[in-house]
């Protein structure tokens, strides 16, 4: 196998329906350089080993399987992925994702090796749930480019599939131990959160990739309750980021939308010590708009309403 430039990392458990198109939007990038596609399967009981090992079969000098005789989780397939990669770039896509632009790769490569004082770049996206798509989710908005660290802790904006990263950042950051020791459920957002704060980084308007939202996701087949363990924990990093890199005038920001957040909760699990919280919190701090935060905190009478609205403007927001 040829010394790779840049490593392609794809993590897959039972993506048996989507892995194939995976594969492909990887294996068509048009490039310059050499580059290696490291697969970590992680046991899957369907049939994705076997597609994964049939395009290993095919491109021998170019994919790596890595996997184990047991299933080792999501936290611990990602790190040795990570682990496993020789380029001086490292690129992500997970198995339920795909690739679209075939220079993706070129391009964001070509950014990186001509702005050294850049470790990462990534670009526009879109997304497809039951057969609808929206193209390019970001529109024309430029987004955060530069010292973006401040833009990361206020939200995630950063898609992961989207995303080309200097090799020796990833295995300094060593992220992979950072989430099994403090058992945060997501590992890619504090990746962006401690590259953002020891680099540059660039958005590119390119839509590349698209992602997938369906009901075998680990986070989009989430009941209230498995979606509100997945906010708090977004939400335990922001903060627990916020004091590592010193970011304190973050936190009215990050206060504000957590119990904007919080209350909604409350609400759909009809928890008191949630409403509570919220409604102390936005009788303290309530000016301007968040006045309707207070009233919807303090009367349950307007609970079906803001149900209705919410779960309304969700749906709408995945048509095209």
């Amino acid at each position: 196998m040829t010394t790779p430039f840049v490593s392609i990392k794809t993590i897959t458990y039972n993506h048996e329906k989507f892995i194939a198109q995976c594969i492909e939007g990887i294996m068509m990038q048009k490039t310059n350089f050499p580059f290696e596609y490291i697969i970590g399967e992680d046991c899957s009981t369907d049939g994705t080993m076997k597609i994964v090992q049939e395009y290993a079969d095919k491109y021998p000098d170019v994919i790596r399987i890595i996997t184990d005789e047991k299933n080792v989780g999501a936290a611990a397939n990602d790190h040795r992925t990570d682990l496993a990669c020789k380029g001086k770039y490292v690129a992500f896509c997970e198995g339920d994702d795909f690739w679209t632009d075939p220079y993706k790769l070129q391009k964001q490569v070509d950014f990186l090796e001509a702005n050294p004082d850049y470790g990462m770049v990534h670009t526009n996206f879109s997304c497809v749930k039951d057969g609808k798509i929206i193209k390019s989710l970001r529109g024309e908005e430029m987004l955060p480019t530069g010292d973006v660290l401040d833009d990361v802790l206020k939200g995630n904006h950063i898609a992961t599939a989207t995303v080309c990263m200097k090799n020796d950042l990833l295995q300094k950051i060593n992220i992979g131990k950072k989430i099994v020791d403090e058992k945060w459920k997501m590992g890619d957002y504090p990746l962006w959160i401690e590259t953002a704060a020891a680099t540059k980084v660039h958005y590119m308007k390119d839509d590349t990739i698209t992602y997938r939202i369906h009901d075998d996701s680990v986070t989009h087949k989430l009941d209230w309750n498995g979606d509100y363990r997945f906010f708090k924990d977004r939400y335990i990093i922001k903060k627990y980021y916020i004091g590592k890199f010193n970011r304190r005038h973050l936190l009215p920001y990050i206060l504000n939308i957590y119990h904007r957040e919080l209350l909604k909760y409350a609400i759909f699990l009809k928890k008191e010590d949630l409403r509570e919280e919220c409604s102390t919190y936005f009788k303290e701090k309530a000016k301007g708009n968040e006045y309707l935060y207070r009233i919807l905190s303090r009367y349950k009478m307007f609970d079906s309403i803001f149900c209705f609205l919410y779960t309304s403007r969700k749906k709408l927001k995945i048509i095209a």
